[in-house]
This record gives structure tokens, sequence and C-alpha cells, in this order.
């Protein structure tokens, strides 16, 4: 009888939790992306092992069991089957010198992705580090290995992988890279099942235009006007900007500081990023280009000429009082 232990069934096992791990991780949800993180390497893990002998997945405990099994002694398969754990697994594939032995920064961060697996499928787990870089790497190690196809693996998510393998991106171009594709990923997912005209239904909905006052300070004054989310592609992304202390009252020039979608969620939050994700990071209005306040009260231009008035006194960037 054949073994239900195969490495068809292993690889697509992996695969799958692959790409469930990459949809965790563009929803943000890190326990969820490092559970199936974890699965998918150790399941690519012991495809690796299966390749050479399946007897290699066998734990060395006293049991013969799986032995006997893998090795085609018993015409049936255990009651339970049970194989070695992904730390023996990837323990046997580093002594075959297939992937990063110890010590190494590689090693190290490929036992932490499988500890913090562990530790959320039992306590849980919060405040760790990203571990997306190394669980790409890992898998793609693996696939090279095996001599499979990493198009054929990712699926959809091959050109976000790609992005985090490609060391010579510069740093901020590659997050801010991984975030679009991530929200393009959000934006289909959301999408996909919705009767035509969906999309265009929330956008009107989504779409505020004008120049509205957010928050101000002595010296600052928070905006938001309606901007195309370079992602999803259409207007729905608040951009939020902040007038300089040196600009004239009524000729405004303001400074990009962050972007949200309301369709994709794209999220940027620093001017570089924005600047980054080729977007402009200046922007010019006039005081006649206010449409409204956040708040309830007097005419927003009014409000902004009182405060403009005022010594400066510099907060801690990010911080507004609503007013």
């Amino acid at each position: 009888m054949e073994s239900p232990v195969t490495f068809d069934r292993l690889y697509v096992g992996a695969k799958r939790f692959a790409r469930l791990a990459m949809e965790a991780h563009a929803e943000e949800d890190q326990e969820v992306f490092l559970l199936h993180a974890g699965v998918s390497v150790e399941r690519l893990a012991k495809a690796a092992l299966v390749l050479v002998h399946p007897t290699l997945l066998t734990e060395v405990n006293g049991k013969d069991d799986m032995l006997l099994h893998f090795a085609g002694a018993v015409s049936e398969p255990p009651a339970r089957l049970r194989t070695i754990g992904a730390s023996t697994a990837i323990g046997r594939l580093r002594k075959m010198d297939v992937l990063p032995k110890k010590p190494s920064r590689e090693a190290d961060d490929l036992d932490g992705l499988i500890e913090l697996r562990n530790g959320v499928a039992h306590l849980g787990a919060s405040g760790v580090g990203d571990y997306l870089g190394t669980f790409a790497t890992t898998v793609d190690r693996l696939l090279q290995h095996m001599g499979q196809d990493r198009d054929a693996f990712w699926g959809t998510w091959l050109e976000t992988v790609q992005l985090v393998l490609d060391d010579r991106a510069d740093r901020l171009q590659k997050a801010v890279r991984l975030k679009m594709n991530q929200a393009r990923h959000r934006f289909r997912a959301r999408f996909a099942d919705l009767p035509e005209g969906a999309v265009e239904g929330a956008t009107r909905a989504v779409g505020e235009r004008g120049l509205i006052v957010v928050a101000v300070e002595p010296a600052k004054a928070l905006f938001r006007t309606l901007s195309q989310c370079p992602a999803c592609i259409r207007e729905t992304a608040a951009l939020y900007l902040a007038v300089d202390e040196d600009s004239p009252l009524f000729e405004l020039e303001l400074k990009a500081e962050s972007l949200l979608c309301g369709l994709c969620g794209f999220h940027l939050s620093s001017t570089d990023e924005i600047e980054a994700a080729g977007l402009p990071t200046n922007v010019r209005h006039s005081v006649e280009d206010l449409t409204r306040s956040v708040a309830e009260g007097a005419d927003p231009a009014e409000r902004l000429a009182t405060v403009s008035l005022a010594l400066p006194t510099v907060r801690p960037a990010g911080s507004y009082d609503s007013f």
C-alpha cells in the first residue's frame, strides 16, 4: 500500500500554507502568519528529505513502526502517522548542507521562526520581529535544492516574494513596494466575489473631496485631501498634509506626511515613504480651497488665521490637538 506521507502531499501542503502565510502578513496578522509560515517550512523541509529517502522522516526514539512503513516492510501504515518535527527536519537538512548551519544569523533566524510558531500554537506571541524575509529565504533555498519552480509555488505572491529576496533594492523602496503589493492583494481579495459596480460604489463612498482642516497647533496645522492611491489606482486615499510654518497665510505650502487608502488599506507613514511611492511631497493650496473643518465651529479659514498668529511652540511630530 502506498504511503500517505509522500513528496507530492508534503509539497502541496507547504505551498498552500505558504500562500496563507503571505495573506496573513498582508493583513498584518502576525500570529497567523507565524503559524502558517512555520507549517509551510516544516512540510517543505520534510518534502526535501523524502526526495532523498522516506526513512529520513523517521524519529529515532526506539519505535520502529514508521521505519518499517517507509521501508515497505509492512503492508499497512501505522494507525497513527508520526514523523519528525520541524527542528529535527531542519537539523538533518543542515547536516546535508541544504540549509545554513549554526552559528550563523540565518540559522538563528530560522530557529526563531520555528520557535515562535510553536509559541503561537501554545501560548500566543506578541511584539515579535518580522520574519517574512527569513520565511521567503528559507523556502527559496529549499525550492532551489529540490528543483521546484518558484512561480508555481508562490502563484500570485511571486512578485512580493521576489521583492523580499531582492538584496539590491533600497530598504525604503523595498518597504514601500512591499506595502503596495500587499495592498493590491487585499483589494483583489475584498472585491473578488462582489457584483459588478461594487468597486465604483465603494470608491464614491470613500472619497471626500476638498481640502479639510483636521487639526492645528500654534505653529502647525494638519489638513486632509483626496489623492489617487498608488496601489489600487483609485482616488480613495486620504493624503495628510502639514502646513510649513514659513508658509504665507493665504498661499499654503503643504508637506505630505502620511497617506491611507480607504479601499485597499495602503498606508504610508512618512514623507520619505510618500516620495518613494512616486507621489509629490509638497503641495500648494490657497486658504480659499478649504471646504470644511473636522470639528464643528468657526469657518476653517478664520480658525487657521487665528492659530497662525500665535507664537510657535513645536511639539513632537505626529502630535496634534483637535480644535
